[in-house]
């Protein structure tokens, strides 16, 4: 893994002005994170204008997708196998602290954030610190997941609770 330098995160920004929307180009923007994540699987994709703010804590599985425009901030995230993370997704694996009555020069505190296997982030969804979620669940559009949820769940609100199984969903919807 390289360490994420001023100067690499400037050429990289410069690179990816050059690299076209799509598929090709998805894949192109995930192999110039590669060599600066924790680790990765095969088939990495990211979307344009997606940000990494620290692709050095960032894992990622196989078959991953970050959206068009997602943030993904400070601190470890976890990315399992075929995580799908939709467009204007904020994960954000820290927190600002308080001092002096003023968040502004508190600092942070990080936790870890970890998406289960074949989990759907759904677009304008944020995912807060030290949140699992797991297997096989699917993250409503614009909720704002707080605590940790099991496999199978799918889940969405300000802030999100559990509003069904998969199941019930696949139930529901006849998929």
């Amino acid at each position: 893994m390289l360490k994420l330098t001023k100067g690499r995160r400037l050429w990289m920004k410069w690179r990816m002005l050059f690299i076209p929307d799509g598929p090709f180009g998805d894949r192109a923007r995930g192999k110039l994170y590669e060599p600066y994540l924790k680790k990765f699987g095969k088939n990495f994709k990211v979307g344009s204008q997606a940000y990494i703010f620290n692709p050095n804590g960032l894992e990622v599985g196989d078959n991953v997708y970050i959206g068009f425009n997602s943030y993904l901030g400070q601190g470890e995230i976890e990315l399992k196998d075929e995580v799908l993370i939709g467009n204007f997704v904020s994960i954000t694996a820290s927190n600002h602290l308080m001092k002096d009555g003023s968040f502004r020069f508190g600092g942070y505190k990080a936790e870890k954030i970890t998406v289960g296997k074949g989990t759907w982030l759904g677009a304008q969804s944020s995912i807060m610190a030290g949140v699992t979620i797991g297997s096989s669940c699917l993250v409503a559009s614009g909720a704002i997941v707080t605590k940790s949820f099991e496999d199978d769940c799918v889940i969405g609100g300000v802030p999100a609770t559990k509003i069904s199984t998969i199941e019930k969903f696949k139930e529901k919807y006849g998929i």
